[in-house]
């Protein structure tokens, strides 16, 4: 869902092409003969309002000048469609489309058409919570990735952890490049998102350093919706990440409500273990 804006906020800036985009947002856009909606008109938006309105306006047209392949490599760099290695069975790897992912995969050539949904994070981009916990946790720790593990290396023998790591392979610790500017960019916005007009407002935490991003991911077509009686089943799914503080966070909690609907209901379950640590930790340090 729109949780990946944040991964695309990232190329965006990486490759230069973010900073200066201006979209107006009249409620979508068309791109390729096809229009695209979003979930409103929010009118003249920016790389600095962008994350905060959460604006699929602004996201179709920066997937439409960044192409499909300059996407993929940048999600893949921070572990989507890649598994993490942690030290649990059965991880999945997820999807992270690319001309080449449906050459491989559908035989078929890649249209440009296809680039503009996986801006939002829909189309065939598959993802787990664990993936994107790690990539926008280490986005926040300025390109700093690691590797997920359920207990603290620290904690098991050397032998076992070395098992470990050979058990699960996956992406592991890795550190991406990242501009200090850009860093600053993101993570203020994504501070801007539990803010006053953010989408998730209404999780703000007084005194707390509380930054993230919603996610609200369709679960059908609106085409095949319009053909069902819309019960819970069709109710699309509740994303939230969220971090504290801001950069190089303590704690990132994701958060996956099926058929939960809009991002900020997760985003108000996320604040409360979020503001429960904070509260432990002060009260510790006191």
């Amino acid at each position: 869902g729109s949780t990946f804006k944040v991964i695309m906020t990232y190329a965006g800036l990486q490759e230069g092409v973010a900073q200066n985009m201006h979209v107006n947002c009249a409620g979508g856009a068309t791109f390729y003969g096809h229009f695209f909606a979003c979930d409103r008109h929010h009118g003249s938006v920016d790389i600095h309002n962008a994350l905060p309105y959460s604006c699929d306006t602004f996201y179709y047209t920066l997937a439409d000048k960044l192409g499909i392949d300059t996407m993929a490599r940048y999600a893949n760099s921070v572990g989507i469609g890649v598994k993490s290695g942690i030290d649990l069975p059965d991880e999945q790897a997820g999807v992270m489309p690319s001309t080449e992912w449906k050459l491989k995969t559908q035989h078929e050539k890649w249209y440009a058409g296809e680039t503009i949904s996986p801006g939002i994070g829909q189309g065939a981009i598959e993802v787990t919570p664990m993936q994107l916990a790690r990539a926008i946790g280490g986005i926040a720790s300025g390109g700093v990735l690691h590797r997920p593990h359920t207990v603290f290396p620290d904690e098991v023998p050397s032998q076992m952890l070395d098992e470990i790591h050979n058990e699960f392979p996956g992406a592991g610790d890795k550190t991406v490049p990242m501009d200090p500017a850009n860093w600053q960019i993101i993570t203020d916005d994504m501070a801007n998102v539990t803010g006053p007009g953010g989408t998730a407002a209404e999780a703000h935490l007084e005194g707390v350093d509380f930054a993230g991003k919603t996610g609200t991911a369709q679960v059908m077509s609106h085409d095949a919706l319009s053909k069902t009686g819309k019960g819970h089943n069709t109710v699309p799914n509740s994303w939230f990440v969220g971090i504290a503080p801001r950069r190089n966070p303590d704690i990132v909690v994701a958060v996956l409500w099926e058929h939960g609907n809009w991002g900020n209901n997760s985003a108000k379950l996320a604040a409360q273990i979020i503001n429960t640590y904070v509260t432990k930790q002060r009260a510790r340090a006191g």
